[in-house]
């Protein structure tokens, strides 16, 4: 997304937003940009500008309903792979108990292919089982 698409958003931003609103606001506004084939544009078209602003609309409003449903409290935003996992990675997982030839002939997959997605999953377990050592950030405990 080009900063002149970006600009369409802050152009209607409240500025009694906090620098948070501001950011949730704009992941919500470029997830919808970045479905567009028109995005990147540094110069965009009066038709696209158009509908840059229907969209920093939309973000606006999802963001206000956020705030009245959410504000105030302190919610967790899940960014693992846990959350991405298909239906059955899931029952894989779940049927997971030491045997990975037995779950590859299952969902015919390879047994390798089996390693790699109990892998990731028991990864992204221990991650969230951990606990965060105070003054380091997540790129240095990877």
């Amino acid at each position: 997304m080009s900063a002149a698409e970006a600009q369409v958003l802050d152009a209607q931003l409240s500025p009694g937003m906090t620098g948070e609103m501001k950011d949730v606001a704009l992941c919500l506004f470029e997830a919808m940009v970045l479905t567009d084939n028109r995005v990147g544009q540094s110069n965009p078209s009066e038709a696209w500008s158009t509908v840059l602003r229907a969209m920093a609309r939309v973000a606006i409003i999802q963001l206000q309903h956020l705030a009245n449903e959410k504000g105030g409290r302190s919610i967790y935003l899940a960014r693992g792979i846990a959350v991405h996992l298909s239906a059955r990675d899931r029952s894989i997982c779940e049927e997971f108990r030491g045997n990975y030839d037995v779950l590859a002939d299952k969902y015919d997959l390879t047994p390798m292919r089996v390693r790699q997605i109990i892998g990731t999953w028991q990864l992204e377990q221990f991650k969230q089982r951990q606990a965060r050592l105070p003054g380091f950030s997540d790129e240095t405990q990877s």
